[in-house]
Parts: structure tokens; C-alpha cells; sequence
């Protein structure tokens, strides 16, 4: 998933955007799971967005794109997308996303992944992987991932991952 910060669109900080990079090759590494489809994923885009939170207020959050050619070693026995591929797509793609957000850039942990399959991705899809931060508090942090096939314009895949940073360990005496 490492890619040149300059190629990287967007205005998040060069900082910020180096910091994916870096955790990113921080969990994925040769001989962990998928570690051949990781290596695949593109960033495209960081970006820091101030929208409208529904209340009438504003507030920055986060979002990333990403993107990838789907491979036979990402397919089902039916020629597709795997349901689990989409499932780590969705997972590494968040997490990496929650990197452009500096009280969130380490130490979280998976709570949840709710994953909803659309449609099918199809050896040789393109897809394009969006990413956005929508609440992050003191301890929990949820983010949504949706996974197009960029060149049908067609939702293969969403996703809600729950993040939490877990409590210190306490000390026995």
C-alpha cells in the first residue's frame, strides 16, 4: 500500500499523508495475510473535509480514496470478489485512513465490521475504495468504507468499522 507522497492527491498534509504510508508498513508485511493484495492498494486521495454534521454545524472529518485492479488470488470459486476480500479491503482501508487523523493515528484497535455486499466485482475490476472518518470520540472511532467497481459506477461493497483504543493494561502489585 505504499505510494509516493507527492502521488498522492489531496489536501492533507505531506506528513499526514507519509504517516499511511507508514503504518501501513507497519501491519503489512511478507508472509502476513494478503499480504500480496495489500502491496496492490493505491492511495489516490487524503483529505481533510469540513462538512455539514445534518445540525447545521460544521465539522473536519476524513476521508481517502484508494484504489485496485481485482486479481485471481482476490476471487471466489465463482470468478468474483471474495465477500472476505471485501471484508480486509474494508478493514486496511479504514484503518489506514484513521491515520490522517492526528489523536487517532495509533494505538486502536477493530471493534466491529458490519459488511453489506451490493453486487459482484469480477476478475479485472477496477475498484475504487472510499473512505471516510464520520465520528471519533476519546475511545471509539467509526469510519465507512464504500467499494465501487470505478468503471461501472456500481457499489460492490460497503462497510461500518468500529475502532476503539483499548485501556491500559492495569498493574498487579
Amino acid at each position: 500500500m505504499r505510494t509516493p507522497v507527492d502521488q498522492i492527491r489531496g489536501n492533507a498534509s505531506d506528513v499526514q499523508k507519509a504517516r499511511m504510508n507508514d503504518a501501513t508498513d507497519f501491519w503489512i508485511k511478507q508472509g502476513n495475510f494478503a499480504f500480496d493484495v495489500a502491496t496492490r492498494v493505491v492511495i489516490t486521495d487524503a483529505d481533510i473535509v469540513d462538512q455539514d454534521d445534518g445540525m447545521g454545524r460544521r465539522k473536519k472529518t476524513v476521508r481517502a480514496i484508494f484504489e485496485l485492479l481485482v486479481m485471481p488470488d482476490m476471487c471466489n470459486g465463482s470468478g468474483n470478489l471474495h465477500g472476505g476480500c471485501s471484508a480486509y479491503l474494508a478493514d486496511t482501508c479504514t484503518t489506514a485512513t484513521y491515520m490522517l487523523h492526528d489523536d487517532w493515528a495509533f494505538g486502536h484497535i477493530s471493534a466491529a465490521l458490519d459488511v453489506i455486499y451490493h453486487a459482484p466485482a469480477p476478475e479485472g475490476t477496477n475498484l475504487r475504495i472510499i473512505c471516510t472518518l464520520i465520528a471519533l470520540g476519546g475511545r471509539i472511532g467509526t469510519s465507512r468504507c464504500e467499494i465501487w467497481d470505478k468503471d461501472k459506477g456500481r457499489l460492490v461493497s460497503s462497510a461500518s468499522h468500529l475502532k476503539m483504543k483499548p485501556s491500559a493494561p492495569k498493574t498487579k502489585l
